[in-house]
């Protein structure tokens, strides 16, 4: 499913004031559309890329005290 950038922007940005305004946040600490992209898309992303680093350093690379390793 493809979806156009601008119309997802444009929906959280609304999406995200509406929210604010509704649990009255103050105005000084209101999260813009960037900072709520950062914490929905990226964070998880990294978080991810970091288990999948784990998960590859566990299962393809041998341990250091490994009868296979050669020093």
């Amino acid at each position: 499913m493809v979806f156009n950038i601008a119309v997802v922007v444009a929906v959280a940005d609304v999406s995200t004031n509406t929210w604010q305004m509704i649990w009255r946040v103050p105005s000084s600490q209101r999260i813009n559309t960037e900072q709520l992209m950062d914490m929905a898309l990226w964070y998880p992303m990294y978080q991810l890329s970091r288990l999948v680093l784990c998960l590859w350093t566990f299962m393809c690379l041998p341990p250091d005290d490994s009868f296979y390793s050669y020093s």
